[in-house]
């Protein structure tokens, strides 16, 4: 009978056309953006259009040897999470040196770009009391399934539209907490946020800012750190999310922010002290310290690209005491 009602859903999804079948592709690194595409017995080259190795590191020399060398000298598998198996030191230089990247005053690696995003959203938006996320309306779904998770009240307005976010924050009134979500770049439609002016209006009615900066780390600004390092305001954002997907090719998320939105509140998140990822075995991190370093000497050299899922960063303005327990929440409106 239980059986009978899987079925009858799945077929149900495939009547819709909403049943994914996923590409089985294998990736050329001497060939980029050349994959072979395989189908039971069937094989082709195909080319990828759609990876977000932006600037090519996953095939890049120095991040292939560090993880080589890595894994020779520590091993591989994560040994456990933080929590119980400790932080690999790794992952502690490397926190420090995406903080660096950001000007933070710290950084916290999670496992995955979305993860990253649920955690600490959902974490800031169940702390702070009475809370009100003001959330784009384009924005991602993992960043929709962290402000559902944190039970916050939110309010969404239209997309770039910054007369609509003053009305809403004017509405809200200047004593209620209040956080911003949005995103730099809005990969989907290739928008950039005002920042500075979504800076301005948060200044003036007492919002905290969060910036996912996924799609632009490692392509803007003079270092690499994304279109708010590019305009020049990066130390006037709480919080910025961000991969090391699109800038070194390894899949890490990290979070930085500075003051009074430090970690302490952030390590107590679920999805943080619980996923293996966020301990591993240094080869990642390692990886993408060796890679963040090329990348600084070749920031916007043109790479060919390949393929691989993102991973995410968020990082904050203020550090002491914001994030504090996540939970999974469903999914988001938007993959």
């Amino acid at each position: 009978m239980l059986r009978h009602h899987f079925q009858s859903y799945l077929d149900g999804v495939r009547r819709e056309g909403r049943y994914r079948i996923f590409a089985d592709l294998e990736r050329d690194a001497a060939r980029p953006p050349y994959a072979r595409w395989r189908d039971g017995s069937n094989c082709r080259d195909v080319v990828v259009w759609c990876s977000n190795d932006y600037l090519g590191m996953g095939r890049h020399p120095l991040v292939i040897d560090a993880m080589v060398k890595t894994a020779q000298r520590t091993g591989t598998g994560a040994g456990g999470t933080r929590n119980i198996s400790g932080n690999s030191h790794a992952v502690i230089t490397l926190e420090a040196e995406l903080a660096d990247l950001h000007r933070k005053d710290a950084a916290l690696v999670f496992s995955s770009g979305y993860v990253a995003n649920e955690a600490a959203l959902g974490t800031i938006g169940r702390l702070l009391p009475d809370c009100l996320i003001l959330s784009d309306e384009r924005n991602h779904a993992s960043m929709i399934a962290g402000i559902r998770a944190s039970g916050a009240d939110k309010q969404i307005f239209r997309h770039n539209d910054l007369d609509h976010l003053e009305t809403m924050l004017r509405h809200a009134g200047h004593f209620r907490p209040k956080v911003i979500a949005f995103e730099s770049l809005y990969s989907m439609d290739g928008d950039i946020a005002p920042i500075s002016r979504i800076c301005d209006l948060a200044e003036k009615f007492g919002a905290i800012t969060y910036l996912d900066e996924v799609h632009a780390v490692g392509l803007y600004g003079a270092r690499g750190a994304g279109i708010a390092e590019r305009d020049g305001v990066m130390d006037r954002v709480d919080v910025i999310e961000g991969t090391g997907e699109r800038l070194r090719r390894c899949r890490r998320l990290y979070c930085s922010r500075r003051g009074d939105l430090r970690h302490d509140p952030v390590r107590g998140a679920e999805l943080h002290l619980h996923h293996r990822n966020a301990t591993g075995s240094g080869g990642r991190r390692d990886t993408e310290r060796r890679a963040s370093q090329e990348l600084r000497r070749c920031a916007h050299r043109p790479l060919a690209s390949g393929r691989q899922d993102a991973p995410g960063i968020a990082q904050c303005r203020n550090s002491d005491d914001v994030f504090g327990l996540a939970h999974h929440s469903g999914p988001g409106r938007r993959s």
